[in-house]
């Protein structure tokens, strides 16, 4: 079978680690662009994925209008699109694209009707009638509820918002990602490796420095453990493993919260060494926050170091309720005392942090 994925430029190991196993029979052809956001994501292992590549491109980056959508993307909030490729998906047995809105979803079902061939949609958005911000993109998401032959989605509440948004429940197939628990196990780290120390209570971060990672919450809930009196005997750190843009904006917070002495910047580190970084911590925090236009879809993160037998601290955003349950501390989002107190109650043993390396 010959398959053809398009994730567009989401395209990481992580997220496509489970389209390796479909087998030597399946030959499957990743349909990808670069971007910025693609840029994170260079040296985190994607050669280990070992799909054939197809190269894509946006209007700003080929075409004759390209030099002025770049210099409207620039100025007047543009939104790039991915330039036409639905004759390129002739000859596939399937099409597997991702969400309703998405310029690849909108050629995969074009492909679908010059060339009758089946697409799947994966669904990870949990917001109902999500990125409806013009007529264009209300009209493709009708389309794909309309036209797509399955949809895959990974929690319960992404299957309810498809269905709000007009999804027939019958084509609706919940595979929730997991990870190779092999992998990622309980074990030893050298915290040296890393230049942390071992009588330090190593608080771990792990993810985006967008704002809707909540990282600015978790270096706020530092600075209160750091004050608080009754925990002067313990030594804390932070340990960023972030990438992506806002830097500038954690490293400011953290000089105006004054604790600059406690937060060490990891950098970022290929996904194979991912288990030995989250066997680092004493706690791992998720402390995602919601938007209008975004909720914690999954959270990869959580079952990552919940395979490695560590307390978690997360908070309830989205579709974390659904997937962390009763393994881990959940707080309120957007609350930096909340997460104080969770990470405070695990440290001082008040919290009996659930053993899941059993």
């Amino acid at each position: 079978m010959r398959l053809a994925l398009l994730k567009g430029n989401r395209f990481n190991p992580w997220h496509l680690q489970a389209f390796t196993m479909l087998g030597d029979d399946t030959q499957v052809t990743a349909f990808r662009a670069e971007s910025e956001i693609q840029e994170y994501f260079k040296g985190r292992g994607e050669g280990s994925l070992d799909f054939d590549e197809e190269r894509l491109y946006f209007d700003t980056q080929r075409g004759p209008l390209g030099v002025l959508n770049t210099l409207r993307e620039r100025y007047f909030e543009y939104r790039p699109q991915v330039l036409p490729f639905a004759d390129r998906l002739q000859g596939y047995d399937l099409i597997q694209t991702w969400e309703l809105f998405t310029d690849w979803t909108d050629q995969a079902l074009e492909a679908k009707a010059r060339y009758g061939i089946p697409v799947s949609l994966m669904f990870w958005d949990n917001i109902a009638f999500n990125q409806e911000t013009s007529l264009e993109l209300i009209a493709r998401k009708k389309r794909a509820i309309a036209e797509a032959d399955r949809f895959i989605v990974h929690t319960e509440r992404s299957k309810r918002v498809l269905m709000m948004e007009g999804a027939d429940p019958e084509q609706i197939v919940t595979l929730p990602p997991g990870v190779d628990t092999q992998h990622f196990a309980p074990g030893m780290t050298d915290r040296a490796t890393y230049g942390l120390s071992d009588d330090e209570y190593t608080i771990l971060f792990i993810g985006w420095m967008l704002p809707r990672k909540g990282l600015d919450f978790l270096i706020l809930a530092l600075r209160e453990l750091v004050h608080d009196a009754q925990l002067k005997d313990t030594k804390f750190r932070l340990a960023i493993v972030a990438s992506g843009p806002g830097r500038e904006r954690i490293e400011a917070l953290i000089e105006r919260a004054g604790v600059r002495e406690y937060v060490t910047f990891l950098g970022t580190y290929p996904y194979s060494e991912m288990p030995e970084l989250y066997r680092v911590a004493d706690c791992f925090v998720l402390p995602s926050i919601a938007t209008p236009e975004w909720q914690e879809q999954f959270g990869m993160s959580l079952i990552e170091a919940m395979a490695c037998g560590i307390p978690v601290v997360t908070t309830r955003s989205g579709a974390i309720p659904e997937i962390a349950g009763d393994a881990t501390l959940l707080c309120q989002p957007n609350d930096f005392l909340s997460i104080y107190e969770s990470i405070r109650d695990i440290a001082t043993g008040k919290t009996c942090a659930i053993d899941l390396s059993k």
